[in-house]
């Protein structure tokens, strides 16, 4: 088994640059910016197209039409509220997964910070055996909407649940302790650097449960807490970054999921 610094046998895999050089040259740019490819949604003057309050996951080996459902899922969001949108990582890490699906097939898996729940979505989709995902404050509201108007596609309905989670807070939920995760998901949590003492001292007691959870921390360079993160985090855990073991994106504009 892997063995963290911190002394639990454990990964934290990062999931970083997860944009091309192209993109983010793109947010550097003093020019206007404008949406490059059709699934960008941050960083763009055309946000307004974007804001229709619904957003539509397509899985991209489901037949488009006559499917009864099952090739996509439905997002009720508030797009200029920060925990009710879709944000970009949140779509990478979902394809990422969903042309890898036997990562997470079978396994229980968390989300932390999970926002509008689609990421969780996706994977019970793909057949993981339990999903948890948590979130706080009114944020568990509209990602609980989100799952009950969707779990109904999946083989397994009854597959995903939600729960509060608080990072200030010292005793993790009883939901997270007995589902026991084999895998922890956390996409775009690097935005605050206050937050980054609370997201580490958080992943050194979800990785006390087990001796063999790997974490997928799904995040972008220009976020300003990011990089004191990141170097947090290589001081603490076993830090790797997730490859695509040959499998190409399917997302223009990204030439790969993940770079060193």
């Amino acid at each position: 088994p892997q063995v963290a610094k911190a002394g639990f046998g454990a990964a934290a895999v990062a999931m970083a640059s997860l944009l091309e050089a192209k993109l983010a040259q793109k947010f550097a740019a003093e020019k206007p910016l404008l949406r490059g490819h059709s699934w960008e949604r941050e960083r763009s003057t055309d946000m307004g197209a974007f804001s229709e309050g619904v957003y539509t996951y397509h899985f991209d080996n489901e037949a488009p039409e006559d499917d009864g459902g099952r090739g996509k899922i439905q997002i009720d969001e508030a797009f200029f509220e920060l925990g009710h949108r879709v944000w970009d990582t949140c779509l990478i890490m979902s394809k990422f997964f969903e042309h890898q699906p036997s990562i997470v097939q079978g396994k229980k898996i968390l989300e932390i910070g999970a926002g509008t729940g689609l990421l969780g979505l996706v994977v019970q989709r793909l057949g993981a055996e339990k999903v948890l995902l948590t979130e706080y404050g009114r944020c568990v509201e509209r990602m609980a909407q989100n799952v009950d108007a969707n779990r109904g596609f999946a083989p397994e309905p009854d597959s995903i649940a939600t729960c509060m989670l608080d990072w200030n807070e010292p005793d993790l939920p009883k939901e997270v302790v007995a589902l026991q995760p084999d895998i922890i998901f956390a996409a775009d949590i690097t935005l605050n650097p206050a937050d980054v003492p609370k997201i580490a001292d958080l992943f050194t007691r979800l990785l006390a449960m087990r001796d063999d959870i790997k974490i997928y921390l799904g995040c972008q360079d220009h976020r300003e807490a990011t990089a004191p993160f990141m170097e947090v985090a290589r001081g603490i855990f076993e830090v790797s970054t997730a490859v695509t073991a040959g499998v190409s994106s399917p997302i223009p504009g990204v030439s790969n999921f993940v770079t060193s």
